[in-house]
C-alpha cells in the first residue's frame, strides 16, 4: 500500500498542468486549482473536498476568507505550518513554479469576490 501511494503521488508530482496559449491567469489559476487544490478544499472552494474530512483541521472556506492576497501567495508556497496554520496544507513551491502559485491566487481572489486584495 506504501509503494502505491509513493507511486500515485510520484505521477502527480511529475505531472503538469495543460497551459493553452493565450488562458488568462484566472483560467490557468482555475487549472491549478482543479489539479491541486479541489481535492482538500472541494471544486468551488469552500472546503468541501473529497479529502476534507481526513484531515484534523477542515481546509479553510476559500468563498469566505478575507486573506490578503499576498497572505494567500504566502501559505501556498510555504504551507500551512511556516504560517503557524495546519500542517495538513502543504507547501506547494516545490511542486508549482512562482507563475502558478501566482495563477492560483488570481483564481481564488474570485472565489469570494468580497474579499480583500
Amino acid at each position: 500500500r506504501g509503494l502505491a501511494l509513493a507511486l500515485a503521488s510520484a505521477s502527480v508530482l511529475a505531472s503538469t498542468h495543460e497551459v493553452r496559449p493565450g488562458a488568462t491567469p484566472v483560467g490557468r489559476g482555475a487549472a491549478v486549482f482543479s489539479k491541486y487544490c479541489a481535492l482538500c478544499h472541494g471544486s468551488g472552494g469552500a472546503g468541501d473536498g473529497r479529502a476534507a474530512s481526513m484531515q484534523k483541521v477542515p481546509p479553510a472556506d476559500l468563498t469566505v476568507s478575507t486573506r490578503s492576497r499576498s497572505y494567500k501567495l504566502q501559505i501556498v508556497r510555504d504551507g500551512g505550518e511556516e504560517l503557524g496554520r495546519s500542517s495538513s496544507m502543504p507547501a506547494w513551491r516545490e511542486v508549482l513554479s512562482e507563475d502558478e502559485i501566482a495563477d492560483v491566487i488570481e483564481y481564488v481572489q474570485t472565489l469570494n469576490p468580497n474579499g480583500s486584495t
